[in-house]
């Protein structure tokens, strides 16, 4: 459902956590642009713990502007609430 609502915001050149893109596609993207116009310059960023840094409250404020259903608020409440679980190999 947040595809659907979301996914005409974002650009063309975003590949990052959208249905049927990849890195695999980013960098095929990269190539081709390489190859057909006058490149001076490439920035590569990764915003570092991104959703443990950012405020919780004003996410949901947030997304209550563009989702009207309070039961997927709620869901996503207890999906900020739940944290994440990693288990590391011994």
């Amino acid at each position: 459902m947040l595809n659907a609502i979301y996914e005409g915001d974002f650009c063309g050149f975003s590949y990052g956590f959208r249905p049927g893109r990849g890195p695999h596609d980013a960098l095929d993207a990269l190539c081709t642009a390489i190859e057909t116009r006058n490149v001076n310059w490439i920035i590569d960023a990764d915003i570092q713990n991104f959703f443990g840094a950012v405020s919780q409250p004003w996410l949901v404020r947030f997304l209550e502007h563009r989702i009207g259903d309070k039961r997927i608020i709620r869901l996503i409440q207890k999906w900020l609430k739940a944290g994440v679980f990693s288990k590391t190999a011994s």
